[in-house]
């Protein structure tokens, strides 16, 4: 197994359809068709993104959605550990909360400041 430090990546452990497959991955890695199947087959990252990467981590979700949902069997790695969806749901939901709580102290140091200066 491949290991790569910082990623969130996904690997095809029991494909089915070909065209399935190769169609979904093509909308989220625009990798050759070769290279597709070389992944699979060596069992390394099919679409990954850096665990910090909130719009990479969608993408993650829902690129593992449409793998099952086509009846493909997808494991998500965690800096070389299985994981699961939910881990990547929790992990965008503590981002969100970071985000709202980040945004919430800046405009309490604004408004501390004494608000806009026009």
């Amino acid at each position: 197994m491949e290991f790569i430090p910082g990623k969130i990546g996904l690997k095809i452990k029991t494909p089915t359809s070909m065209a399935k497959y190769i169609s979904i991955l093509r909308k989220y890695n625009p990798i050759s068709i070769s290279e597709i199947k070389t992944a699979i087959d060596t069992r390394q990252f099919v679409f990954d993104c850096e665990y910090t990467d909130d719009a990479g981590l969608r993408r993650v979700r829902r690129c593992y959605d449409e793998l099952t949902k086509a009846g493909n069997t997808v494991e998500i790695y965690e800096d070389g550990n299985l994981t699961t969806r939910e881990f990547i749901s929790n992990l965008l939901g503590s981002y969100r909360e970071i985000a709202i709580e980040t945004q919430a102290m800046i405009d309490a140091e604004v408004d501390a400041e004494g608000g806009d200066e026009e």
